[in-house]
């Protein structure tokens, strides 16, 4: 319970509890968003030299009392390197112990059904798992530059943002997309068919990928943690990921400074930018956790 001093004036009182309700507003009325419980390192394996250029690894020879010894943190110049980004985090683990997948990104393949492939099965896997943000991702299937003709998972659909819960929204429902054939199956007149967030959402759970039901849109920050900066075009690793498109994908996050507006990764370069949601773009699917757990 509130105490109010002696001398608050009954007007200020009011003005605080007002003042106290609208932050209230604010934090019940604004989305959380879940995001991964570990977050994954740049990707950028390489340093820069000075005074320009890039050097291809971070390896060299550092500094020590005036002399140079065989730790590595200095390139032959002398210039100081073991501060820098490729030197540092999980990043330098894949250097010293080589994991899965490209810098420090560690995957793993599973089937449709939610059961685990190894590394040379001849099986499509059908999403790959983060073993360090601990999200399970939807894979794509190959593009032919046409949309609708490879099945709920073909890398060319395209999507408006769309979703019809006040709650997570950002005060807007978005684009239906009641028109455009731009996704697999879509027959005008039924709802369930069209090529929206929310619907394709709706359609996957039903069917069920890897064996769940719990799919959902990823986070901004859930959708960054896949960018892979040590590579362009598309700033992703391709060994898993090998059906990604230079292009934004779709995020779950409102842009709170617009609400016609969504959060979407840009998978060319890797940055993430708002987008209008009557706009149609690709979309990559997420939930927690292995399927087989």
């Amino acid at each position: 319970m509130i105490s109010w001093p002696a001398r608050l004036s009954a007007r200020a009182a009011v003005d605080v509890v007002a003042i106290l309700c609208v932050l209230g507003c604010f934090s019940a009325c604004s989305p959380r968003q879940a995001s991964p419980a570990k977050l994954n390192d740049t990707g950028i394996t390489w340093g820069a030299d000075y005074p320009k250029g890039n050097r291809r690894s971070c390896q060299g020879a550092i500094v020590d009392g005036g002399e140079r010894s065989g730790i590595s943190g200095i390139d032959n110049a002398g210039d100081i390197i073991s501060y820098q980004d490729c030197n540092q985090g999980l990043d330098r683990l894949q250097q010293e112990q080589g994991l899965d997948g490209l810098a420090q990104f560690k995957y793993l393949r599973f089937d449709y059904r939610g059961a685990t492939l190894t590394s040379d099965s001849q099986m499509r896997a059908a999403c790959v798992f983060d073993e360090v943000s601990g999200l399970l991702w939807e894979l794509k299937l190959s593009a032919d530059g046409v949309a609708g003709n490879q099945g709920m998972h073909d890398s060319d659909d395209l999507y408006t943002w769309y979703n019809s819960s006040p709650k997570i929204n950002g005060g807007a429902i978005g684009d239906w997309n009641s028109d455009m054939a731009q996704c697999t199956g879509y027959v005008r007149g039924q709802p369930t068919t069209y090529c929206n967030t929310e619907e394709y959402l709706n359609r996957i759970n039903r069917q069920g990928l890897c064996g769940a039901r719990d799919w959902r849109l990823p986070s901004r920050i859930e959708l960054q943690s896949l960018v892979h900066y040590g590579r362009t075009e598309p700033a992703i690793d391709v060994g898993f990921f090998p059906a990604t498109q230079n292009k934004f994908y779709w995020s779950l996050s409102p842009f709170a400074q617009h609400s016609g507006s969504a959060w979407a990764v840009n998978f060319q370069f890797g940055y993430a930018a708002p987008v209008q949601r009557n706009n149609a773009r690709a979309l990559r699917l997420v939930r927690q956790g292995r399927p087989d757990r």
